[in-house]
């Protein structure tokens, strides 16, 4: 089971809450009567109690573990892919060069290490013009390696908790352009990866080899080649990479440069051209890709207006609430022994529930025939067991009318501890309790209970309690507890 320590950020929150919603909307409603109990002790905002009802189910259902799992696996398939960028960069770099047996043709070295890179960075530049024009768009504009990445991830968990993950991503997402940034950040940095690669092999190749470099054409005259090495190694230069000079340019359009002052102005060149065109392009959009994804994620937001969240709003965001008890409390307070009864004058037990939930069995505990029920019309004997719903205020006004005539020697009251007790509740147990020699408050727990919020209600239960002037003693949890205690032992 996992802990909750594993927090979820609040991208993540809302991921899951669109997991929960996706498969509502599909599957039908999850049962969630304990979810919707502790989400509405949150603050009275609906995402947020969304968010925090979808947590709950997720964790019951197993979204939550997966999408925590997640991570581990874009980690893991993240690895992966930068090993093997870094590979087919190394790769690229000793295909260029070969084996130092023939020239190297410069134009085409450069070209097999960039054309595909420059390429690619044109194809991302236009599609994230045009991003969220079209359906899947944001998604499409990351690039080719990102979307490898997220196919990898999803293939690394076949369970049918992680099958929800991806769908219900480009769901939340929708045409914020979140996703290219996220997916663009991926590609720019395995891009990155490769170029760095590539530019390692060309360093290990040059160190170890000796190569010859060499330009050809047919039609281009040989100043077109001079200008353009002279216009490439611009930017490289200012990083204090060489740049061949013109005499040097047409000495290699001869023959293949056997200099070593020659070989090493050109090999300088270009590294220095893989470096500053290749590398560092790349690196810095997989920053600014980044950047903008963490601004972008911050901004995003449920879509309320959605059917599977709009049909939460009236669980969630009730017209009227119990919210316990709130206000100082007033001096006029009942409290039990303001009246009292001798512990001579009592006989007998009773078993009243009080706004127990219809939920809970009743009577929790079995009763045998000797039980003779509370409804306001039979008298109940002095020394008679009594039980009996309090529900209704005719209900109430029967019960303490009997416990008046025939006070019990031990009272029960079962309550529903799902409830937050509100000033009402309270001082009716105080009455109650004015009625009968020893009293006490049993709170019956629904199967399948929310702990943490039920054992904030019964905190609440405790001090009310207190504050009538029943100790800590007074509740009882376990129907083995109320058992033994109705029948003294």
């Amino acid at each position: 089971m996992l802990t909750r320590s594993a927090s979820l950020t609040p991208f993540e929150a809302r991921w899951l809450a669109e997991i929960v919603r996706r498969h509502e909307e599909r599957h039908g409603a999850l049962e969630d009567a304990s979810a919707v109990a502790a989400a509405r002790e949150r603050p009275a905002e609906l995402e947020v109690r969304i968010l925090h009802r979808a947590e709950v189910l997720g964790e019951r259902e197993g979204w939550r573990e997966a999408l925590l799992r997640w991570h581990g696996r874009a980690r893991l398939g993240l690895a992966l892919l930068a090993v093997v960028a870094a590979m087919l960069g190394f790769g690229a770099a000793a295909g260029v060069l070969g084996d130092g047996g023939r020239a190297v043709n410069v134009v085409w070295a450069l070209g097999a290490l960039l054309g595909a890179h420059l390429a690619s960075l044109v194809l991302w530049l236009g599609a994230m013009l045009f991003a969220g024009q079209a359906p899947g768009g944001a998604l499409n504009a990351g690039g080719v390696p990102g979307r490898l990445w997220l196919r990898l991830v999803s293939a690394l968990d076949r369970s049918p908790q992680g099958a929800e993950l991806p769908l219900a991503l480009g769901g939340l997402l929708g045409k914020s352009p979140a996703a290219a940034w996220g997916i663009g950040a991926v590609s720019h940095g395995l891009w990155a990866l490769a170029l760095a690669g590539a530019t390692v092999g060309l360093l290990l190749l040059f160190a170890t080899r000796r190569y010859g470099f060499v330009w050809e054409t047919t039609i281009l005259p040989a100043a077109a080649f001079t200008s353009l090495t002279s216009a490439l190694g611009t930017l490289p230069a200012q990083l204090g990479f060489p740049v061949p000079d013109a005499a040097l340019v047409a000495a290699s359009g001869n023959a293949a440069m056997a200099d070593e002052a020659g070989r090493h102005a050109w090999a300088g060149w270009l590294l220095g051209c893989v470096l500053v065109y290749g590398v560092l392009p790349r690196l810095a959009f997989a920053l600014a890709c980044g950047l903008m994804w963490r601004r972008a994620a911050r901004r995003i937001a449920l879509d309320l207006k959605r059917p599977g969240y709009a049909r939460l709003r009236a669980r969630l965001l009730p017209d009227s609430e119990r919210i316990g008890v709130r206000d100082a409390e007033p001096e006029t307070m009942p409290r039990p022994g303001r009246r009292g009864v001798h512990p001579d004058a009592g006989e007998g037990c009773a078993l009243l529930a009080l706004e127990l939930g219809q939920d809970l069995t009743w009577p929790p505990i079995s009763a045998d025939a000797g039980w003779q029920a509370i409804t306001g019309t039979d008298t109940v004997g002095q020394g008679a067991s009594a039980i009996g719903r309090l529900d209704s205020r005719e209900q109430r006004r029967a019960a303490l009318a009997q416990l008046a005539v025939h006070p019990p020697r031990r009272l029960l009251i079962a309550v529903d501890p799902r409830q937050t007790p509100d000033r009402g509740t309270l001082g009716l147990i105080a009455e109650l309790a004015d009625r009968a020699v020893d009293t006490r408050i049993w709170a019956v727990a629904a199967p399948g209970a929310d702990g943490g919020a039920a054992g904030e209600r019964l905190r609440l239960w405790r001090e009310g309690l207190t504050g009538l002037g029943l100790g800590a003693d007074a509740v009882i949890t376990t129907a083995e507890a109320a058992r033994d205690w109705l029948e003294e032992r």
